[in-house]
């Protein structure tokens, strides 16, 4: 009885540790998605303002 404790314990423990690992790796993948969104909001951001800059220099500038 005893040595099936044991084993039942042990087995708990592998099954406990790939859920951890899968978590820890599902919850990467989510920081990475999240990153990549800030990202391309960043970028969007960014160039919406240099096309504004750039349409006010244009406005601006004297073709003369």
């Amino acid at each position: 009885m005893m040595q099936n404790d044991q084993e039942l314990n042990e087995l708990q423990t592998q099954i406990f540790d790939v859920f951890m690992e899968l978590s820890s790796e599902d919850q990467q993948a989510e920081r990475q998605a999240a990153s990549a969104r800030s990202l391309r909001a960043r970028r969007g951001i960014e160039d919406h303002f240099e096309k504004k800059r750039l349409q006010r220099e244009l406005t601006e500038f004297d073709f003369e």
